[in-house]
């Protein structure tokens, strides 16, 4: 992988963590239980309903931003960065690109 790749994956995963950072502080708004307090039974079911939905994104939102932030140092310290895990083979870029975090590559992620 080149220098330019790696700006390039680096350049993604800051984009990616500032997104899903943005979006964290939007579903931890929705997931506050205090909206619950003033509302009638049947919008409070709703409600409950909608704050399950935003718990688990925002859990995933959260888990996401912890594998990119762990990308984010192997780009930079580890010179296995870009190679599977599993076969040793370079990830495609394309992978990367998309998923910055991947450790394995497609044939070894299934």
């Amino acid at each position: 992988m080149t220098e330019a790749e790696k700006t390039d994956i680096h350049e993604k995963i800051i984009s990616e963590i500032k997104r899903l950072k943005h979006e964290a502080g939007r579903l931890t708004e929705l997931t506050d239980p205090r909206v619950l307090e003033d509302l009638d039974e049947v919008s409070r079911m709703d409600a409950i309903v909608s704050k399950s939905v935003h718990d688990a994104a925002l859990s995933a939102a959260r888990q996401r931003i912890g594998e990119l932030e762990y990308a984010l140092k192997r780009i930079k310290d580890d010179p296995e960065f870009g190679y599977c895990a599993e076969c040793g083979e370079e990830i495609p870029l394309a992978r990367l690109m998309s998923m910055p975090e991947a450790t394995r590559c497609v044939d070894c992620a299934r």
